[in-house]
């Protein structure tokens, strides 16, 4: 009976440690439209962050990029109808996410403020772009 007990009470930290919550996942639903780009949650605790994107648009074709390095809130200059980055630190991205289309991304991020945009040539002009905070 105590070697049943012993194996019960294994596996469920061996259950507790898989888990997500015990990993340090946490999940972001990405919602791109045709004129801005939806996080929710827009904070999260956690060290590795799955983006499950959806590109909700009629027709246009959509990017998520994720930066290190910027300011929350701050708004980028634009040149040749793009972001300037300079200054921030690409970390991941998926391209070419048609309408409909759905794609995921994960990312190991340290605690701090992280961009999201979608930079493809007027699209952050548009408003799609996004801010996420990622607690530790």
């Amino acid at each position: 009976m105590i070697r049943l007990r012993t194996l019960s009470a294994l596996s469920l930290i061996v259950l507790a440690a898989c888990s997500p919550e015990a990993s340090g996942d946490a999940t972001v639903e990405v919602e791109l439209a045709d004129d801005h780009i939806v996080l929710t949650p827009d904070t999260v605790t956690g060290s590795r962050i799955v983006f499950d994107t959806t590109n909700t648009a009629e027709e246009l074709v959509h990017e998520i990029e994720v930066f290190s390095g910027g300011t929350h809130g701050a708004v980028l200059p634009v040149s040749n109808s793009v972001a300037d980055t300079a200054g921030l630190t690409l970390l991941d991205e998926i391209e070419d996410i048609v309408p409909g289309a759905t794609a995921t991304l994960t990312v190991d991020l340290a605690p701090g403020t992280y961009l999201v945009v979608c930079n493809l040539p007027g699209h952050y002009e548009l408003g799609m772009w996004a801010y996420l905070t990622v607690n530790g």
